[in-house]
C-alpha cells in the first residue's frame, strides 16, 4: 500500500520561503555582526600581545575597564566631550521635520531639492568627509581673521540687545558653527519625515478643510500627531548616527588606541563602555519621547 504524500499547508510553504530570503541576512548578521561583537567583548576582559605566531590573550577581567573610569583621564574627558556633541541631536531632528513640512509642498523643482538634500548620504564615503575637514581647516583658519571677529561679535551683540538669555545665545551661537554637521546628519531623518508627510492620507485634510480647520490648526492636530512616531524614530537614530560618524572623538580615540598603539584590550573596552552610554542614553530618549507619541490605528 502505497503512503500518503504529506501536504504542506500554503502558511508553511510561504513561512519557509520567508526564511529562505532571509537567510543571507541572517548569516551575514553573524558573520559580520554577532562575531565580531564576541571577540570584541573578548578582547575587552583581556590583555592581547602580537607574537611571532600570530597572538596572545591574557585574561585580566575588568582591569581595562577599572583602568579607563578610574585611571586614565584621557578616556573621561573624551568620553565628557563626545556626550556634549548631544546638542546636534535636537538641533538634527528640528531642521529636518521643518524642511521635510517645506519639501511636502508643491513647488518647481523639488526632486532637485530633495536630491541636494541626500547629497552628504550619497557623498558620505569619502568625497564629504574630505571636504568636511577642509571645511574645518578653513573655519579655523578664519576665525584667526578679522572679518570672522567682526562677524561673530556682531552677531553676538545683535543678540544681546535682544535681551536673550545668555545660554539661549551660546546655544544660537553655536547651532550656527554647527550647521555644516547639522545638514549632514538630517538627511535620512528629512527622508523618514518626508515619507511620513506622504503617508497621511489626503482625505483626512480633506475632512479637516471641510469642518473649517485653518493649516494651523491641521498641522498641529493632524500632521504633527500622525507624524510622532516617526519623531521618535528620527530622534534614536540621529543620536546613534551623531556618536558613530568618523568625526566622533571618541571614535577618532579609539581608532588611535588599537590601531596606533596596538592596544586592542584596552580600546576594545572603550567601545564597550561608550556602548553601555549610548544605550542608556537612547533608553532615556525612548522613555521620555513615548508618552507623547501618537499611534493611528
Amino acid at each position: 500500500m502505497a503512503s500518503k504524500k504529506k501536504v504542506v499547508s500554503w502558511e508553511k510553504k510561504r513561512s519557509r520561503m520567508g526564511y529562505v530570503f532571509i537567510l543571507p541576512f541572517i548569516i551575514g548578521s553573524i558573520v559580520f555582526l554577532l562575531i565580531p561583537v564576541v571577540t570584541s567583548l573578548i578582547y575587552s576582559l583581556s590583555k592581547l600581545t602580537v607574537n611571532t605566531t600570530g597572538y596572545e590573550l591574557e585574561f585580566v577581567g575588568l582591569a581595562n575597564f577599572k583602568q579607563l573610569v578610574l585611571v586614565d583621564p584621557v578616556y573621561r574627558k573624551v568620553l565628557v566631550e563626545a556626550l556634549t556633541e548631544l546638542i546636534n541631536v535636537p538641533i538634527t531632528v528640528i531642521f529636518s521635520f521643518f524642511m521635510a513640512s517645506l519639501l511636502n509642498q508643491k513647488f518647481r523643482g523639488r526632486g532637485l531639492v530633495r536630491g541636494i538634500f541626500f547629497l552628504p548620504v550619497i557623498l558620505s564615503s569619502g568625497v564629504y568627509i574630505q571636504l568636511e575637514r577642509m571645511d574645518q581647516l578653513v573655519s579655523q583658519y578664519a576665525q584667526t581673521g578679522q572679518d570672522a571677529y567682526y562677524f561673530s561679535g556682531a552677531f553676538i551683540n545683535l543678540l544681546n540687545m535682544m535681551d536673550l538669555n545668555q545660554e539661549l545665545i551660546l546655544f544660537l551661537t553655536s547651532s550656527v558653527s554647527r550647521i555644516g554637521t547639522i545638514v549632514a546628519m538630517s538627511a535620512i531623518p528629512i527622508v523618514i519625515f518626508l515619507a511620513g508627510f506622504q503617508a497621511i492620507s489626503p482625505s483626512i485634510y480633506e475632512a479637516a478643510y471641510m469642518e473649517g480647520g485653518t493649516k494651523w490648526e491641521i498641522f498641529w492636530k493632524i500632521s504633527f500627531p500622525m507624524i510622532s512616531p516617526l519623531i521618535l524614530v528620527c530622534v534614536i537614530y540621529s543620536i546613534v548616527d551623531n556618536f558613530t560618524k568618523s568625526s566622533s572623538v571618541m571614535i577618532n580615540l579609539v581608532h588611535r588606541t588599537i590601531f596606533t598603539e596596538f592596544k586592542f584590550g584596552l580600546g576594545s573596552a572603550m567601545v564597550w563602555i561608550f556602548i553601555v552610554v549610548v544605550f542608556a542614553i537612547i533608553g532615556v530618549a525612548y522613555a521620555a519621547i513615548n508618552k507623547y507619541v501618537f499611534y493611528y490605528d
